[in-house]
Parts: C-alpha cells; structure tokens; sequence
C-alpha cells in the first residue's frame, strides 16, 4: 500500500460492465486483525445507513480480487 498509516482499504468500481470489489490492507496485519476491521466497518455502515441492513437489504455483484 502507499500509505503507511492505512490498515485497510475497501474500494467498489466499474470497469466495463461489472463492479470490482478490492481489498488492500497493510502486510503486517494478522488474519484475525483484517476480519475484525472489516466487521467493524460493515457495522459502522449499518449505523450510518441502517435501512442498507435491515428488511430491504440491496445485493451487489462483482469480483474479489486475490490479495497480493
């Protein structure tokens, strides 16, 4: 990663026709630290967003790209 105070980095874009998800995250994390962070950031969205989590809960398709 570029930054050295990012941990973890969550971004969705189009490219052509489908969404690409990416993850980036800092090498020195542990695989118990990333999951935490991500299910930290998925409960704040929910705080923020909460109809995102609730009954009308909106699916989103795209690719996962491997860490490298």
């Amino acid at each position: 990663m570029t930054h050295d105070d990012v941990l973890v980095s969550i971004t969705a874009s189009r490219e052509k026709d489908e969404i690409v998800y990416r993850v980036d995250c800092s090498s020195d994390l542990t695989d118990e630290e990333l999951e935490y962070y991500l299910s930290e950031i998925i409960s704040g969205i929910c705080k923020w967003k909460k109809s995102m989590c609730e009954e009308n809960i909106r699916s989103f398709k795209g690719k996962l790209r491997k860490k490298e």
